[in-house]
């Protein structure tokens, strides 16, 4: 009798340890396929990632050809015919006294002209891209603002940005749409850009005399707003719009 009982432990613990050893086994296999699976996605993912990778660089290679040869078609070719127009209406203002002032206004056109175009032509340039400063080119969109009479515009910035070169070119390209959205949307004709050093992040601050605007329904609404708020996403940034009657600040900050 007790043979059969120490008989039937041995089959219980044998059974047991049989099915716990299965269940073991089929632990490590599940672990071991969910290993596999998430390596097949994370490869999968990594290859993606290359395509859209090298499908990018094809792209940008081929629009730094397409850039460089408009900036050298703008240059040799436009550029070359401007400047003789402009020789040649300097040349008939000295033989034509009676229409002086026409001329002089002619040639004061394609002066500014030409100077739109050479700025243009570097803008396309792989090699001025790759030097682009946006303090620089800060100045000159100043510049041109203050130059039409219209429009009052001043800068305020450090001495130095510790900022890529291509981060650079992208906040110059937020700068600018919020220009444009100030003058086209909101009738501004007085404009302040202060950008402020904060040792590990940028703080920028456009302001304008403009007729203020909701930023939420311009939002919804607007695609000028969509794309700043892309493009400072790009840059791992926030921007704010405190917008009141009598005038909008744009704040932005970026880490560096």
């Amino acid at each position: 009798m007790m043979e059969q009982s120490l008989e039937e432990v041995f089959i219980v613990v044998a059974a047991s340890a049989f099915f716990l050893l299965m269940a073991i086994g089929v632990v490590v296999l599940f672990q071991v396929y969910a290993k596999r699976q998430l390596k097949m996605r994370l490869e999968k993912q990594e290859m993606e990632s290359r395509f859209q990778a090298e499908i990018l660089k094809a792209r940008i290679e081929e629009q730094e050809k397409t850039m460089d040869h408009i900036s050298k078609e703008l240059h040799d070719n436009i550029g070359q015919l401007l400047s003789s127009s402009k020789f040649l209406v300097g040349l008939s203002k000295r033989t034509l006294p009676n229409s002086k002032e026409t001329l002089e206004e002619a040639d004061h056109t394609l002066g500014i002209a030409i100077n739109e175009l050479r700025a243009l032509s570097k803008s396309f340039n792989k090699e001025w891209l790759a030097q682009f400063s946006l303090i620089e080119n800060l100045q000159n969109e100043i510049n041109r603002i203050n130059a039409s009479k219209e429009f009052v515009a001043s800068l305020k910035h450090p001495e130095e940005l510790y900022l890529s070169v291509d981060k650079q070119l992208i906040l110059f390209r937020i700068i600018q749409e919020c220009l444009q959205n100030a003058i086209k949307h909101a009738v501004a004709t007085h404009f302040d850009i202060v950008i402020d050093d904060l040792q590990t992040s940028l703080a920028i601050f456009i302001n304008d005399n403009g007729i203020g605007f909701d930023p939420e329904l311009s939002s919804k609404h607007g695609i000028g707003i969509t794309n700043i708020k892309h493009r400072v996403s790009i840059l791992s940034g926030v921007v704010e719009w405190r917008s009141q009657q009598g005038g909008t600040t744009v704040y932005i900050k970026i880490p560096v």
